[in-house]
């Protein structure tokens, strides 16, 4: 089974959802540089987390689907091939990837137009499911699919393709169904677990930079001083 729009659309209707939204939101926090003028791009399923107030759009991948958004009349979502993005260069201040470069069908596609559409010193953050964490262990949620990542992994990546991490995180310890009882102990577990599980979280983020290289200096090329002689008439 791959996953679609329609399931990732499913899964945030859902009530086990509620949980995993509160928490995606506050990893999303802790990587974003927000700013008021700040123009941002959503890449994968960002609907829930983007907000239609500020300059930011979404951008889907094409073997996934699109949905409107924020809705028909005031569209800001859009469907691209990963590796040919309807932007020019320099365009965004940040691109926040979720539920999405798990999916990707080749990741050094997109992170290669991330880098082309960020302007230098650029932000971009990351949140992906972790190989160690329980979620990837069940198909009942978007997580169970895909590429799954380490932290060092998902580092390593992204260094890859010239971005300089700069700030990580993890969250959601609490396990991939939904109970009354673990709607509400989930603060209380997620708090103790961040202590003792770490490397067990569900998800994992990292904040990375765009890497600018600093020109390289042409050489001044000295030319021949010239002196005129003028001839006796």
């Amino acid at each position: 089974m791959n996953i679609d729009i329609m399931n990732l659309k499913e899964f945030y209707e859902s009530p086990i959802s509620i949980n995993v939204y509160s928490i995606v939101r506050n990893m999303l926090n802790r990587l974003r540089n927000v700013s008021q003028n700040n123009k941002t791009l959503f890449l994968g399923f960002g609907a829930p987390y983007a907000d239609e107030r500020k300059d930011e759009f979404l951008l889907m991948q094409a073997h996934i689907g699109v949905l409107a958004w924020p809705n028909s009349k005031n569209n800001r979502a859009l469907l691209s091939y990963e590796n040919d993005w309807p932007f020019a260069d320099h365009v965004f201040d940040e691109i926040i990837i979720i539920h999405g470069l798990e999916y990707s069908q080749h990741a050094g596609n997109l992170l290669a137009e991330c880098y082309r559409c960020l302007k230098p010193e650029g932000r971009l953050s990351v949140v992906v499911p972790n190989k160690r964490g329980i979620w990837v262990r069940s198909d009942k949620n978007p997580f169970g699919f895909g590429q799954h990542f380490t932290l060092t992994q998902l580092s390593e990546l992204l260094k890859k393709f010239d971005f300089i991490p700069v700030h990580t995180v993890r969250g959601l310890y609490s396990f991939p169904f939904s109970t009354v009882l673990g709607s509400l102990g989930s603060w209380i577990f997620e708090c103790i677990a961040s202590r003792t599980l770490q490397k067990f979280s569900g998800l994992v983020g990292i904040a990375a930079i765009k890497r600018v290289y600093a020109g390289i200096p042409a050489k001044k090329i000295l030319k021949d001083q010239r002196l005129i002689i003028t001839q006796p008439a």
